[in-house]
């Protein structure tokens, strides 16, 4: 049998090792921002000496605890399933990447160390909280290393650094690693919060003692604040990491924005406004438990609610009558185009104004939570606004994924695309000699800096 040409049998190798990725990476990502939230969370409770802080830190700490080993198990798995299935593939990433992979492995093994131990002195430590706080802050400085490691190989399959493979520097720091990194730290924090308050939604509506219904409303509400808070700063950092993409691969941009895939925007549009709407109804229900009333903030966060929706409408037109092709069409199709649906400006006036309207309701609540909320009073439809935001924020990450991944799957490109961007296909070939780059020989020859082949000859 060939190297690298092992097959999955139905669904296939790519289904395979998506799901597996898909899988860890909903892990992952709850881990490393709910440890982050969570040390925040204890630090508060030593500061303010406010005891909901400390019981949901512990918690949270503990749920982690509990979930790390699935998640350490799911990237063993997709690790040695990349290595079975896509070997000479994995050969060239790990040649590139050798000191990278190194690094995160030692991140990853101090994250699980100090994590274990971070939750297992909680009572030892019970006097010496700033440095219990410490640990938490640790733990979650070795995730978020780890997190930006695995980046820095993900933004160069899509945008490979225009230098030779032996320059660490530019390979490492590539055309969209840092707004990659910042995207998934910042979507870190929101995919948790937003979790962690549809949780806290779900235990209101089920718990009878008053003090559990004070506690997890008082959670519904701390997980929506990251959740949300977090959220409307991604229009922003999300536009230039498609810049970067648009100036690197632009065929890869071609393909997610104006391709066959363009369609996704659209999803991800739709749940954006979920979010959006959901969790500033939220806002404008809980300021009506205000411990010091506040009529006109309220009134200014049903204006907000308003424009709220007015923006998500801006985001959701489609560019044309093709909404989902071949599935949902209407007036002629992709030829029929549609006013308001354009990128420039309907598209641009929509994310900024939904991050505007944002900071407005967020900065509005703030001031209200300064003053205090009268906690277990809130209404079953409330909770269901949480209850939504959960798995629609899961669904948007993984939706997510799939479009970055998948936009390297460039359009018309004869073997369907590429696992380095423009250098190797999905078929294990490299297309491109100059991937990343070539080195001209004194003897007219070509080497190529991947793996140090001689690839040309002289004249």
């Amino acid at each position: 049998m060939p190297i690298g040409d092992l097959q999955v049998p139905i669904i296939g190798k790519n289904v395979v090792i998506a799901a597996l990725v898909q899988t860890h990476i909903l892990f992952a990502a709850f881990i490393i921002g709910a440890v982050l939230i969570a040390a925040t969370s204890e630090y508060l409770g030593m500061v303010t000496k406010e005891p909901r802080y400390e019981r949901f830190a512990r918690n949270l700490a503990r749920f982690v605890v509990l979930l790390f080993a699935s998640g350490a198990a799911l990237a063993i798995t997709f690790v040695l399933a990349l290595v079975t299935l896509f070997p000479v593939f994995f050969s060239y990433l790990q040649n590139i990447f050798f000191w990278v992979f190194l690094v995160e492995a030692f991140m990853f093994l101090g994250q699980i160390i100090i994590v274990y131990a971070w939750y297992n002195v909680w009572d030892k430590l019970a006097y010496r909280k700033t440095l219990h706080v410490t640990f938490g802050f640790i733990a979650g400085f070795f995730g978020l290393m780890a997190m930006t490691m695995i980046d820095a190989v993900a933004s160069y399959m899509l945008t490979p650094a225009e230098a030779p493979v032996t320059n660490v520097a530019r390979t490492f720091l590539n055309q969209t690693m840092v707004p990659l990194n910042m995207h998934r730290f910042v979507g870190n924090f929101s995919y948790a919060g937003f979790l962690i308050a549809g949780w806290g939604a779900w235990k209101y509506l089920r718990s009878t003692r008053e003090d559990d219904r004070d506690y997890y409303d008082w959670m519904g509400h701390f997980g929506l604040l990251w959740g949300f808070g977090f959220l409307i700063l991604q229009p922003v950092i999300g536009y230039g990491y498609l810049k970067g993409i648009r100036e690197s691969s632009p065929e890869a941009f071609n393909t997610i924005m104006l391709g066959e895939r363009a369609w996704v925007f659209n999803l991800l549009a739709i749940y954006l406004a979920i979010m959006s709407i959901a969790a500033t109804a939220y806002f404008v229900h809980k300021l009506r438990f205000a411990v010091k009333p506040m009529p006109t903030l309220r009134n200014m966060a049903v204006g907000a609610l308003g424009f709220t929706a007015l923006f998500t409408v801006l985001n959701v037109i489609p560019a044309d009558a093709d909404i989902f092709p071949g599935v949902l069409s209407f007036a002629g199709g992709e030829n029929t185009d549609i006013p308001l649906g354009g990128m420039y400006p309907w598209k641009y006036i929509g994310l900024i104004g939904l991050m505007i309207v944002g900071f407005f309701v967020v900065a509005l609540y703030l001031k209200a939570t300064a003053a205090g909320f009268h906690w277990g009073r809130a209404s079953r439809w409330s909770q269901y606004a949480l209850l939504i935001c959960a798995p629609t924020v899961i669904i948007t990450m993984m939706t997510m994924g799939y479009t970055r991944e998948s936009a390297r799957r460039v359009d018309y490109q004869p073997e369907g695309g590429y696992l380095i961007y423009n250098c190797v296909t999905l078929q294990q070939n490299v297309v491109n000699e100059n991937c990343p780059a070539v080195v001209e020989n004194e003897d007219g020859t070509s080497t190529n800096t991947i793996n140090g082949a001689r690839v040309g000859g002289g004249e």
